[in-house]
């Protein structure tokens, strides 16, 4: 074959020559040769060339899916390139302008088909991958979440719980950071897991009460009815039976079980109580950053680890009980905005 003839071709005379397409392809292998030796041999004209090659691959996709709005501008780049600059006779116009329109429209139709596969494509890729529905519940609020099983949650503040749309359909699973009372619905087939910083709760049908915030040196779980499993990563795992609480102290990685002759104290909080059992004054105002969304800086470093016992109610105002506390263990404070300064 000699290729000479082929130097002064144009966009549209790559695309419609049978050999070229061959070649762009990898169909024939005389083909492949014949147009690797002339693109190497015609450097001039081999930009061209090389555009023609990369539609025509693009026209015979077929697997693999191309984003739609690089499709459509690849369309409309092609669509203005095809013999824009071939001058034409006045009586040839009228043919070529149907002949460029039909060609304009059948590409156009394809590509449509290509974007309209691709799309659905990215529809399926969606359904495979896992959304999350998340709640939040800021700080000096409780939020109540019902999931899609009837199993009734309440956040305690400045915690986060998420679950992925599938669930309930093969199991159970929910996340949590910070604190939440669980009344979950009994389901012997699909057991119901809570996964926390520190561990994982595994459950059929009981109420308990997770307090696991990722910051606090200690994690208390609660059972007050039913029973559960505790996995602490993966290691080794306990049950926990009625009025049991588990107590955990992250920083020796100390953990004991223990019971109590009130369980429902540990959850009060969900009723609107701050309880405090023998706390540090640096725990007691962790708990009231949480319930009245303030900010404690303090700045007298004795008063930090006296312990307090007392119980108030979220809606007492901030400084109603900063006075009772300090009835104890006097000290200073200042109120600016929404930061205590502790003197």
């Amino acid at each position: 074959m000699k290729m000479t003839k082929y130097s002064n071709y144009k966009f549209k005379d790559f695309i419609s020559d049978e050999t070229f397409c061959n070649y762009a392809r990898g169909l024939n292998n005389n083909d492949v040769e014949e147009w690797k030796d002339w693109m190497n041999e015609n450097a001039d004209n081999k930009k061209i060339a090389e555009e023609a090659k990369r539609y025509i691959q693009l026209l015979s996709f077929k697997k693999k899916s191309l984003p739609e709005d690089y499709i459509h501008n690849e369309w409309y780049r092609l669509s203005n390139k095809i013999d824009s600059n071939k001058p034409i006779t006045f009586k040839q116009k009228r043919r070529y302008k149907i002949k460029m329109w039909q060609s304009i429209a059948a590409v156009f139709i394809f590509l449509c088909i290509l974007s309209l596969l691709f799309s659905r494509k990215v529809f399926f890729n969606q359904e495979n991958k896992i959304v999350y529905n998340e709640f939040v519940a800021p700080k000096g609020q409780i939020k109540k979440i019902l999931l899609p099983d009837s199993t009734t949650i309440i956040l305690n503040s400045d915690s986060k719980l998420k679950y992925n749309d599938n669930f309930g359909k093969k199991k159970r699973e929910v996340f949590l950071e910070g604190e939440a009372y669980f009344d979950v619905i009994h389901n012997s087939n699909k057991p119901f897991i809570v996964h926390t910083c520190e561990n994982t709760v595994k459950v059929i049908g009981t109420a308990f009460n997770i307090s696991a915030f990722p910051d606090d040196n200690i994690h208390l779980i609660s059972l007050e009815r039913g029973k559960i499993k505790l996995t602490k990563t993966g290691e080794h795992y306990s049950f926990l039976f009625p009025n049991q609480i588990y107590l955990l102290i992250r920083n020796n990685n100390q953990s004991k079980i223990f019971k109590s002759q009130n369980i429902k104290l540990y959850s009060s909080w969900k009723e609107g109580e701050i309880r405090f059992v023998n706390q540090t004054f640096v725990n007691i105002t962790t708990k009231l950053e949480r319930s009245h969304n303030v900010f404690f800086n303090i700045k007298n470093n004795k008063i930090k680890n006296c312990r307090y016992t007392g119980k108030f109610n979220r809606k007492q105002n901030i400084k109603k009980i900063l006075e009772i506390i300090k009835l104890t263990t006097p000290f200073d404070y200042k109120i600016k905005n929404d930061t205590i300064t502790i003197y």
